[in-house]
């Protein structure tokens, strides 16, 4: 039997873990709403950028140019691949990081990739302390998840200049994507070269008077969808880590309520028994002095 004092004691450490798990919760909900609200943003000016440059792509007088375009096309025989790991910086969320780490050992165990060939670049600490040491490693300036605009800019320009001097055969993305309102799934997704055959869909036939040309409006225009694309799947990464942390923490919640109530049960239990035994010990007392 315990102690009513430990039960309370326990009881107490019990609300203290629920005003932790609930104010956790409150701050991911926050956090989710901004971040909705931006990718939605995004997504539209990715759709709009991804129109006008399959515009340009497709047109009949040029499209003699695209198969020798650097962004579309795979340059030298170099096998070597970048993975560019979308992770949390803190735990608490699920699994979330887990599943990265799983897609992460399928690419090498199941797919029969060689370590030799891969180099990856992990965005969160999470991600980089399961990644060092046993791959590896691309130039790491960005281990905290706090991708602002100009960091994703300067990072897209060096991805683009890495892949143009033939550094890498392929780069790819590796992030979770919110597939419904609770669940995830972990995606894997090209990079670079580009890959047009999924969107194609997207082109609405308007022929333009393109000025100066197409070579110099297409260098333009891509480096900006590159770094868009980039910026989108860092903030899906960041939605699905706050959805899964936000029922991560409500479910943390449940459980805390359920043991506090176990707990309480116990602690009207054995206060019970004690008056109990008190009460029989007064009547056997005062038993002995009759």
């Amino acid at each position: 039997m315990s102690n009513p004092k430990e039960i309370k004691r326990r009881i107490l450490s019990i609300e203290s873990v629920i005003k932790t798990t609930e104010a956790m919760k409150m701050i991911s909900i926050v956090k989710l709403r901004k971040i909705k609200n931006l990718l939605i943003q995004i997504k539209i000016y990715l759709d709009y950028i991804e129109t006008i440059l399959l515009d340009l792509l497709f047109m009949e007088k040029y499209k003699e140019n695209l198969s020798n375009n650097q962004y579309f096309t795979k340059i030298g025989k170099e096998k070597m691949k970048l993975f560019i790991v979308f992770t949390s910086d803190r735990g608490l969320c699920g699994s979330f990081n887990s599943s990265i780490f799983e897609k992460i050992n399928f690419i090498f165990h199941k797919k029969g990739y060689n370590e030799n060939e891969c180099v990856f670049l992990s965005v969160g600490k999470k991600g980089f302390d399961f990644l060092c040491g046993k791959y590896n490693m691309y130039n790491q300036d960005l281990i905290e998840n706090n991708f602002l605009n100009k960091k994703i800019q300067s990072l897209t320009s060096e991805l683009i200049s890495d892949f143009i001097q033939k550094k890498f055969s392929a780069i790819y993305l590796i992030y979770n994507h919110l597939k419904k309102s609770l669940l995830q799934e972990t995606i894997i997704e090209k990079f670079l070269p580009i890959s047009i055959k999924n969107l194609k869909k997207k082109t609405s036939k308007i022929y333009s008077i393109l000025e100066p040309d197409q070579k110099k409006i297409l260098n333009l225009l891509i480096p900006k969808f590159l770094n868009t694309k980039l910026l989108k799947t860092f903030l899906e990464s960041t939605t699905a880590e706050h959805t899964s942390r936000m029922i991560s923490m409500h479910k943390a919640t449940e459980n805390a309520y359920d043991i506090k109530h176990d707990l309480i049960l116990n602690y009207n239990k054995e206060r019970q028994t004690a008056i109990t035994k008190e009460i029989l010990e007064i009547i056997s007392g005062s038993e002995s002095l009759k």
